[in-house]
């Protein structure tokens, strides 16, 4: 894994556990990440009353590390999940990756 791309996918709430269980499910990528987001957007005609008055839709930000070579295979995947609703996404170079402090109680010294 030289190599490596960041997928970020902005996903509405109700699709949240048919994408948790495709990225659990693919073979390619170790993990992902997942958090609450918040949209907002000056294209509120998709806005429910309560996301108008709030002023922000609720979605899920999932973020996948994956290789070049992993995204069509991850894509159609994702498609399937999403069915016809639209699900914002982009992929970003990783130009560093790696881990902090370690593990290993001897190593620190």
């Amino acid at each position: 894994m030289d190599e490596l791309e960041l997928l970020v996918l902005i996903a509405p709430v109700n699709l949240k556990e048919e994408l948790v269980d495709v990225l659990i499910g693919h073979a390619g990528i170790s993990g992902f990440t997942l958090t609450d987001a918040a949209g907002y957007s000056r294209e509120h005609g998709h806005f429910n009353v309560q996301e108008q008055v709030a002023g922000y839709r609720s979605f899920c930000r999932f973020e996948i590390l994956h290789e070049p070579t992993q995204f069509g295979a991850l894509r159609a995947d994702l498609d399937s999940a999403c069915g016809n609703q639209a699900v914002r996404y982009w992929i970003a170079p990783v130009i560093e990756q790696g881990h902090v402090g370690r593990e290993d109680s001897e190593a620190r010294r």
